[in-house]
């Protein structure tokens, strides 16, 4: 970058760091004063307390701590203008932390107590038995009003990081799409988009066909053979021996071929295999067979010539990860826990070093391995289930609760499962070859049915947006509106038979998941509870560290609380995830990591843009990798994506396709297919 593009960076980020850091005070200074009450059980008569009394303290909790907020304590204790009272309860220790704000620090904190002993007289006269004039619980403030703290300024400077990385990156797109560095002349240019498009499905086709024909050879029996051992050797046993002889027989084969070896990566990574499939235990870490694949891996490729226009993000990227660990390491995290997020997160920079050299200039036949590998997956873990083949089921759930209702039925999530997204965007964007549909169908059937049995809310709707505007810019928006009329309306029909029991019970907890999107029933669920709680401990906790984070699996105040029977008690343990990866991201590697991550985003985002620009002839695949890409990035919002080793060999994969995309030339002439005249994608 030169120095104009450093400057461009650097104004945006200052004068995102300014808007952040004003807009929490526009409203004027806010202090903070926090106190503490501990409730106890009262017997309202002659027999000693009893557990259960204790337990009627731990099931009120949650609602005292709306009675805090209400009216009836504004009166008792003389709430004044511009001042807020909150209560939050301490989970497993029967406690409710009772926090006044307001503009002025002088005596915030006597009124700070005042207010809770106001909580205190409002729940003791609220839960006086009816009949009785003695309260079933009485309070204490065990914790006075704490010294008062300038929330805005804390708000503030959590603001202007944030605005400054917001900045950094806005700047930094800005300086890509105008005066892009030298990794522009890696994109390929000089073509037509949709001759491209028609010429890359055609080479795909021509993959397809020949994978078909090899497995009809020696060689191709020897590898189903293979294939075969591994997945019903890991199904009939457990052992970890099939897929690690798989592996073995791959790595042998890599030495000549370095196909072999990304392949294997792959198979293991994301297909049916759990995750971890560990070998022997070296003191605290165990090594997996995925880790020996990307060693092996790596010396085959390490001297490959491969140089990407995502080499230097995912280099910095790395950076950033091994920082985050040493970070969280020194801060008091497990060194086993460190280690393992440490060699999960390497598999993105790694595995995709491996797949792109392995594949340079072979991207057709890559995607073709791709789309039957997936299919078969797909296949195999939906014969698992009916068949009840319980070693396949990887992460599979009995049950899917929505709304107030739960359903018995089977919840699938094996690991092939984050790939369907850019994978079902790839077959709808005109770079996978249409003809014959059977076949078309025969790839993509396995990938919707494994997307709707997942059951998983938050993957439908970004697939179906990048899904339809990938099929737009491809095809154009002649009939868009007849288009999803009639798909809106078969979809309707098929809800309708589903929730009418016609498809039996997993039909019927498919339309009601569905359904609940929009009726509302959605919002009342635990899991979005669930999901607010992470992310207000996950602020509360960037507002003290907001530069910096915790590092890699340290804490960040989320709470797992379950029940002992046995001991009669509230057990509370730490919540080791978080839904949302972009506060993860925040919280593991502080505003630099975050920055490095949006930096990787704005390259993906630029290389886009620069090969429609360049009217590069892989347009139409860079577009629907680009928005394969964003269909995982809006799932991370919701998805526990950044700790899952599928999801990051699906993302390294990605990458890597894409990264192969830009720089492909047609080797296929074919004839050009007639389009709509209202198209995008234009010649």
């Amino acid at each position: 970058m030169n120095r104009v593009a450093a400057l461009v960076v650097l104004a945006f980020a200052v004068a995102g760091l300014a808007i952040g850091f004003a807009v929490p005070m526009l409203g004027g200074l806010e202090y903070r004063s926090t106190t503490v009450i501990v409730f106890t059980a009262l017997q309202t008569d002659d027999r000693p307390p009893t557990a259960s009394e204790a337990r009627h303290i731990t099931e009120r909790m949650p609602s005292w701590a709306r009675v805090a907020r209400s009216g009836a304590v504004a009166s008792e204790f003389g709430l004044r203008q511009d001042e807020k009272i909150a209560a939050h309860e301490i989970s497993g220790s029967q406690s409710l932390m009772v926090q006044l704000s307001g503009p002025s620090r002088d005596d915030l904190a006597e009124r700070a107590t005042a207010a809770a002993n106001a909580v205190i007289k409002v729940v003791s006269i609220a839960e006086v038995p009816r009949g009785s004039s003695a309260s079933r619980v009485s309070g204490i403030v065990t914790e006075p009003g704490s010294e008062p703290e300038n929330m805005s300024l804390k708000w503030g400077v959590w603001g202007g990081v944030l605005g400054a990385v917001i900045g950094a990156m806005f700047g930094w797109l800005v300086c890509a799409l105008k005066r892009p560095g030298q990794w522009v002349s890696q994109l390929a240019s000089g073509g037509s988009r949709i001759g491209g498009a028609d010429a890359f499905a055609a080479e795909v086709d021509r993959e397809l066909r020949a994978l078909a024909s090899a497995v009809r050879t020696r060689r191709g029996m020897l590898v189903i053979g293979v294939c075969f051992v591994a997945v019903a050797g890991y199904a009939g046993t457990g052992s970890v021996g099939p897929p690690l002889l798989a592996l073995l027989v791959a790595g042998f084969a890599a030495f000549r071929d370095a196909r072999w070896i990304a392949v294997a990566l792959l198979g293991l990574g994301m297909t049916v295999f759990p995750p971890k499939l560990e070998l022997v235990k070296i003191g605290p870490v165990t090594p997996t067979v995925i880790e020996v694949a990307l060693l092996i891996g790596l010396i085959v490729v390490w001297k490959r010539p491969g140089r990407s226009v995502l080499t230097w993000p995912l280099v910095v990227l790395t950076a950033a990860i091994v920082a985050g660990c040493a970070m969280g390491f020194l801060g008091g995290a497990e060194f086993s826990e460190v280690a393992d997020s440490l060699r999960a997160l390497l598999l993105v920079p790694l595995g995709f070093l491996i797949v792109y050299r392995a594949f340079a200039g072979k991207i057709a036949q890559l995607v073709a391995i791709v789309a039957v590998g997936a299919a078969a997956a797909s296949m195999i873990e939906l014969a698992a289930s009916v068949m009840d083949w319980h070693r396949l089921l990887v992460d599979e759930r009995t049950s899917v609760i929505t709304g107030a209702d739960t359903s018995e039925v089977s919840r699938l999530a094996a690991p092939i499962l984050p790939m369907w997204g850019p994978l079902l965007i790839l077959l709808v964007s005109g770079a996978f070859p249409l003809r014959p549909r059977w076949r078309l169908l025969l790839f993509a059937a396995p990938g919707i049915a494994h997307e709707a049995l997942s059951f998983n809310r938050s993957t439908w709707a970004p697939l179906l947006g990048c899904a339809i505007l990938v099929a737009i810019a491809r095809f154009g928006s002649r009939g868009l509106v007849k288009r999803l009329i009639a798909a809106a309306a078969l979809g309707a029909l098929a809800l309708g038979l589903a929730g009418g029991g016609v498809f039996g019970a997993t039909g019927a907890a498919l339309a009601a998941r569905v359904t609940s999107v929009f009726s509302g029933e959605a919002l009342v669920e635990d899991s979005l509870a669930d999901r607010e709680r992470e992310n207000t401990a996950a602020i509360n906790t960037l507002l003290e560290r907001p530069l910096l984070g915790t590092g890699v699996a340290v804490p960040y105040g989320g709470e797992i609380v379950s029940y002992d029977a046995l001991h009669d008690r509230t057990v509370v343990e730490a919540r080791p995830w978080i839904h949302n990866q972009y506060l993860r991201i925040w919280l593991w590697f502080g505003a630099a990591g975050l920055l490095v991550v949006g930096l990787l985003m704005v390259r993906v985002a630029a290389v886009v843009v620069h090969s429609w620009r360049r009217r590069a002839p892989g347009t139409v695949l860079v577009v629907g990798l680009g928005l394969g890409l964003a269909c995982i990035a809006f799932q991370s919002v919701l998805q526990t994506t950044l700790i899952d080793r599928p999801t990051l060999v699906a993302v390294a994969l990605t990458l890597a396709m894409l990264a192969l995309a830009v720089g492909w030339q047609p080797q296929i002439k074919v004839a050009q297919t007639p389009l709509p005249a209202r198209r995008i994608m234009t010649r």
